[in-house]
């Protein structure tokens, strides 16, 4: 009986030293062992790494080293997995290649083995590596959008876009991977003898004769490819939509893009009420004509969305136009390029509950986005300098197809409703009364609901041997602002100025030396936290914008 306990003891000693890895000829000897043999331990000798671990992060994850395994090796040639490892936190705020070190220690014995993780920028992040991007000022006149990016880009939501002319194959119309954003539906509408010619399938609507579609379909959803520039929903499909500018050929690509599989239309070609304008008047009535089409496509669920004109060049500013002035449509102003809410000079703008006549703003001054032309011998596949309506239209166009993306299953008159109730209303203007501007001016961060709130460290590279950061509420009657002219003196660290804010607080924001010299006004929620943006030569061009980041 003795003995048969004895035997049990030091079975258990032996299960309980495995644990950590003692020899079995150091454990406790049974009553056979011979005392004055000399007792020999296996040493750690290295460790080694397996297993099934991440080895990939975006920027700002959480670090995680599940399905990690760890073997320890020992000097007599025998192995085992552990556990009681350390393992190190790499930094996850920035993107680039990162050692992770592991670390096992076992009688005062350490080791070490490490393996490379990679964070990358979120998908979305690469936006702002689009080599034109900075002289897209617009985008930080419609609201955050580059928040909204992180959520929302149009996947899955078809933009028609008729106009007069398209390069259908540019460059910024395919996906990074290089597939086209163009739709195989894409047609062409003709009025011959009388009656409407339709010819499906891309290669119809080719033509580079007019850059003007183009442009309007890049507003819309230039792709986020690295290539040049980015729509407002760049991951929508496009369906290009060539017209003849006749009022029957119109009406046909409206019904047609409504039975196709289009949730938004944007137009950007039209005329006066009575006079020919850019339509081709056959003598059609434009109200009857066009309010029976747009109706025929809200019914369907369809948004359409139209220029309401530049009016405001020739003195016929208050007129309507069609098919802006049409039943259900959503008649687009035109904001000067500035951040005070200010409307373009040149834009149509009288608002009627009746026609719904110019119910939003958006930019349409010195637009910069794709084209193909050729002068002096060169192509030109982008440019900028383009003023007009025209381009307010494909911006609302692109912010609807935001929307249908988070709320596929929402109604065009929904649509509406969310757009008006989003705008921010426009208080005062040189060029018209705040009855005849609608309902504002388009914000799409409140259009879906979304939020950006937290604090944002900004780091900015100056040649200034001093910076200031002034930011400020457009509207005046929060009275709110960072300080007073030329704002918070940011602070030096290193080669950079930095300065902390919660950018929900403010619209815009400018950086200066102190004494007259300036960025162009930028909306400060487009920021992102712990970038930093060079403005050492960017402000001279006056077209600083979140996307001058340098790493």
């Amino acid at each position: 009986m003795i003995k048969k306990l004895k035997a049990l003891v030091f079975l258990a000693v032996f299960a309980l030293t495995s644990c950590i890895h003692v020899n079995p000829s150091s454990s406790e000897s049974s009553s056979n062992t011979d005392p004055s043999s000399e007792v020999t331990e296996a040493n750690l000798e290295s460790i080694s790494l397996s297993g099934n671990y991440k080895k990939e992060f975006t920027v700002n994850d959480i670090f995680t080293y599940d399905g990690l395994v760890v073997t320890a090796h020992y000097d007599d040639k025998t192995q085992k997995e552990v556990t009681s490892y350390r393992v190190s936190s790499p930094n996850m705020t920035s993107i680039g290649q990162k050692e992770v070190i592991v670390t096992y220690e076992e009688k005062s014995i350490s080791k070490t083995a490490s393996y490379n993780i990679e964070v990358k920028a979120k998908a979305l992040d690469t936006v702002y590596k689009e080599p034109y991007l900075g002289k897209q000022y617009y985008l930080n006149h419609i609201g955050d959008i580059f928040s909204v990016w992180k959520k929302y880009q149009g996947h899955g939501v078809t933009i028609a876009v008729i106009d007069s002319a398209f390069d259908a194959y540019h460059e910024d119309f395919k996906r990074k991977d290089g597939t086209s954003k163009i739709s195989s539906k894409s047609a062409s509408f003709k009025v011959v003898s009388g009656s409407v010619q339709t010819n499906v399938g891309v290669a119809n609507v080719q033509d580079l004769s007019d850059s003007h579609g183009t442009f309007c379909a890049g507003v819309a959803g230039a792709a986020l490819n690295g290539k040049g520039v980015i729509g407002v929903a760049p991951d929508a499909d496009l369906m290009l939509l060539k017209t003849d500018k006749k009022p029957k050929s119109i009406v046909a690509a409206f019904k047609y893009a409504a039975d196709n599989g289009a949730k938004v239309i944007t137009i950007s070609i039209g005329s006066y009420n009575g006079y020919e304008g850019d339509l081709v008047n056959d003598g059609s009535d434009l109200t009857t004509v066009f309010d029976e089409a747009t109706t025929y496509c809200y019914n369907k669920g369809v948004v359409v969305c139209s220029a309401a004109g530049n009016g405001g060049l020739d003195g016929r500013a208050t007129e309507y136009t069609y098919p802006g002035a049409a039943a259900h449509v959503i008649g687009c102003g035109g904001l000067a390029n500035n951040q005070s809410g200010e409307i373009w000079a040149g834009s149509s703008f009288n608002y009627s509950k009746t026609y719904q006549f110019a119910d939003v703003f958006a930019p349409s001054e010195n637009m910069y986005n794709i084209c193909n032309y050729t002068s002096g011998g060169k192509q030109y596949l982008y440019d900028g300098g383009w003023n007009g309506t025209s381009f307010s239209s494909p911006i609302v166009a692109g912010l609807a197809a935001l929307y249908f993306e988070k709320n596929p299953n929402n109604t065009a008159a929904q649509f509406e409703s969310a757009l008006y109730n989003s705008c921010h209303k426009i208080t005062s203007s040189a060029y018209a009364t705040v009855d005849q501007l609608g309902y504002g001016r388009v914000d799409v961060l409140k259009l879906l609901g979304l939020s950006n709130s937290g604090s944002v460290t900004l780091k900015v590279k100056s040649s200034w041997s001093s910076t200031y950061v002034y930011a400020w509420n457009s509207d005046l009657s929060l009275n709110k602002e960072l300080a007073s002219w030329p704002g918070k003196a940011m602070t030096k660290n290193g080669n950079t100025f930095t300065f902390t804010l919660n950018p929900g607080d403010y619209d815009s924001i400018i950086f200066s030396n102190g004494s007259g010299v300036q960025t162009v006004d930028l909306l400060s929620s487009s920021f992102i936290d712990g970038y930093t943006y060079d403005i050492s030569s960017q402000y001279k061009e006056n077209n600083l914008v979140v996307g001058n980041y340098i790493e």
